[in-house]
């Protein structure tokens, strides 16, 4: 039984490096080869934040289900796990702003609320600096809230599935009301309808509720790997076929993602399991929060030595930031990791 939930977390984590290459391509290659023959689909790629959130649900979930949680330890593993690159990429980001001067008069608020973890509260802050940070403050709300959100699902069950549902409708009533007009309004409107950790919570709440149906179902390994399969190409033809007035960005797939996560985890994936495919997972963190500050800065190097065709750079950007999300996993998050295990 341990060889085989070591098995399912592995293909979990590996599918954490696709999720942050769809984000990747997203912000900066969706026209690219051969990404441009999907452009609908890869110019969505921001969905994958959404699946990010409910995988975070149900791992966390798993993780803690079976022991008793200590909030002061539980807190210092979460922060010890984001904080380091974080900060890394929010000091990288800083320094770019420098390089384009004069300051922004708001740059104190900026680098504040964004040390805090918080910009994705604040309306006409929630991407400020490093941008792909605003889902980082949403997942901080998610860890320092879940323990109450663990203890409510253990002991009212039916009640935690009801507040769900409630907070999944309301948050889609909010954001596709406002969705179809969204350039039209001033960020106090649009940042908390695509940014607020309120509106997100109900994926990462799903998320729990797939752990939770995970370990009721009974352990029986598919011999072949069709569900995932399946559950993903809707998925896709979900996205490719997406109406114009309607947005994925606050979770509408979000009980497809706990569909497709369950389902990974009680299959065998050989390729998912394949030990590179998991350690690209595992860098995954690195990659996505460090995206935003090394492709700039890459950029402006490589344009002090001349321009660089966008496909080639696009790739040599993209290799680069893998074997820097690499670098910074063994030499500063694993023994950090390590280190705040071993303390206990």
């Amino acid at each position: 039984m341990g060889t085989q939930q070591k098995s399912y977390i592995g293909a979990l984590t590996a599918t954490r490096a696709i999720a942050a290459v769809m984000v990747f391509v997203h912000h900066n290659g969706y026209d690219i080869f051969p990404f441009k023959y999907g452009h609908t689909i890869f110019h969505s790629g921001n969905v994958a934040v959404s699946y990010f959130f409910v995988l975070s649900g149900f791992v966390l979930y798993l993780a803690h289900i079976n022991k008793p949680l200590q909030y002061a330890y539980y807190i210092k593993k979460r922060i010890a796990r984001i904080a380091p690159l974080y900060f890394i990429g929010l000091f990288l980001t800083v320094y770019l702003v420098s390089r384009t001067p004069p300051w922004p008069a708001d740059i104190k608020q900026q680098i504040i609320y964004c040390s805090l973890f918080i910009q994705a509260f604040i309306p006409g802050y929630t991407t400020c600096l490093n941008f792909p940070a605003w889902s980082i403050s949403v997942e901080m709300f998610f860890y320092v809230i879940f323990p109450a959100l663990l203890f409510f699902l253990r002991t009212r069950i039916k009640w935690f599935t009801l507040l769900f549902a409630a907070l999944f409708i309301l948050s889609h009533v909010i954001h596709l009301k406002f969705f179809p007009q969204r350039y039209g309004l001033s960020d106090s409107i649009v940042d908390p309808i695509f940014f607020n950790p309120l509106i997100h919570i109900s994926q990462f709440m799903i998320g729990m509720l797939g752990g939770f149906l995970y370990k009721k179902i009974e352990y029986k390994p598919m011999k072949v790997g069709y569900v995932p399969v399946m559950v993903f190409v809707i998925i896709l033809f979900l996205i490719a076929y997406r109406p114009d007035n309607v947005s994925y960005h606050v979770g509408l797939l979000a009980p497809l993602f706990m569909v497709l996560i369950i389902a990974i985890a009680k299959s065998k994936s050989r390729i998912l399991n394949f030990p590179f495919f998991i350690f690209l997972g595992e860098i995954s963190y690195g990659f996505y929060i460090l995206q935003h500050p090394v492709y700039t800065l890459l950029d402006m190097v490589c344009k002090k030595f001349g321009n660089m065709p966008s496909d080639l750079f696009f790739y040599f950007s993209l290799v680069v930031l893998f074997a820097i999300a690499a670098i910074l996993y063994l030499v500063v998050e694993r023994p950090l990791m390590r280190w705040i295990t071993k303390r206990g």
